[in-house]
């Protein structure tokens, strides 16, 4: 279940595994980042109402100097703050898990990421860039959205400095691959961990 703190009704709260069933009244929006540990995670944040106010509470997160959140180069004192405000936004998150190699991975994650999201009407997707690569995103993502029969979904790749939701699915996706007291602090954040490729 999505976690309690939200301050309004949130639409996705039906999403789980049954897209279809999902009534929304305001347009999904989805954030993706990647970590790579023994497993393979795509961190994705799920934002349904206005975007902007939580963007710019996470710039007011951000260290002096600093370009973005990048939760492998904190501290853990600092992670720890970070998760606990991450935890009074607005928004959602969940993490996709695989185990194979990271290009078999990806594709494993974002077209489960497609199936959950495109029946459910999202309207933009976000993902990190990774220049030379991002083709192979285009490939992946565009075959899963003819599959899925979305006319709605808009998606682009830009970097963590342009947007700072991604840096809440680098967190998520960080403190559940960590594992131990980070999955129990990411808890109020996580609506689901899906489990990919066993």
């Amino acid at each position: 279940m999505l976690p309690t703190h939200h301050h309004a009704p949130n639409p996705l709260t039906s999403l789980g595994h049954n897209p279809a069933s999902l009534v929304h009244t305001v347009p999904v929006q989805v954030y993706v980042d990647e970590s790579e540990r023994r497993d393979y995670l795509l961190g994705v944040t799920i934002v349904t109402g206005p975007a902007q106010p939580i963007r710019a509470a996470l710039r007011g997160l951000q260290r002096p100097g600093q370009r973005r959140i990048h939760f492998s180069k904190e501290q853990d004192s600092r992670r720890r703050r970070l998760l606990a405000a991450m935890a009074e936004m607005d928004l959602a998150a969940r993490v996709y898990v695989s185990p194979g190699s990271v290009k078999e991975s990806r594709e494993l994650c974002l077209t489960a990421l497609i199936a959950d999201i495109a029946p459910a009407g999202a309207s933009l997707l976000v993902l990190e860039s990774r220049e030379s690569m991002n083709h192979l995103d285009v490939l992946i993502l565009d075959a899963a959205l003819r599959t899925h029969g979305s006319q709605t979904l808009e998606y682009r790749h830009l970097s963590p400095y342009e947007e700072p939701l991604m840096w809440v699915s680098d967190a998520v996706a960080w403190a559940v691959g960590a594992g131990g007291e980070w999955r129990r602090r990411v808890e109020p954040v996580i609506d689901d961990v899906v489990r990919l490729g066993r």
